[in-house]
């Protein structure tokens, strides 16, 4: 449970120097939930009336490798794609599978096959991978994500699980 704290500080009109002021008091309200429920329903109907639907983000979850033991998983390997045609393939890909409620996914993007420097995974598609979960289109559906353990493809790989459509 988190409470709102709001500060209503009023500016002065006076250009007195500070020390010439008199000091002011800041008082604090915590609302009842009776108070922020209204509050929440408002916004509520200001939502629907706009209607914009507020999507939650993708979780990093480092334990979801825990699920995949247990559960079966589809895979998918996005190696010889550009990072559109990926980026097509796997919005297909997890709408068909979201309409079709398998949850549990492997998705392969590859760790690039060149060293820059320093840097040993310069795959492009590995790259924009968690940027596009960031998007709406993929939001919608997958719900939590991790890079995969090695036995299911190392650093060159993600778990995904997609929300179950309700």
């Amino acid at each position: 449970m988190s409470h709102k704290i709001k500060f209503n500080l009023n500016k002065q009109q006076n250009k007195k120097p500070l020390e010439e002021q008199p000091n002011e008091k800041i008082s604090i309200s915590i609302s009842t939930s009776m108070e922020s429920k209204k509050k929440s329903e408002n916004i509520d109907k200001k939502n629907i009336k706009e209607k914009k639907i507020f999507v939650k983000p993708v979780l990093l979850d480092n334990n979801l490798y825990k699920q995949f033991k247990n559960h079966n998983f589809s895979k998918i390997d996005l190696h010889g794609l550009t990072v559109d045609q990926a980026h097509q393939k796997l919005i297909e890909y997890f709408s068909i599978n979201y309409k079709k409620k398998n949850l549990f996914h492997i998705v392969v993007t590859g760790l690039g096959n060149k060293t820059n420097g320093e840097e040993f995974f310069t795959g492009k598609i590995r790259r924009q991978f968690p940027f596009w979960l960031d998007t709406e289109n993929f939001q919608f559906m997958i719900k939590s994500y991790s890079p995969c353990k090695i036995q299911h493809g190392g650093l060159g790989a993600f778990y995904i699980k997609l929300k179950s459509k309700e």
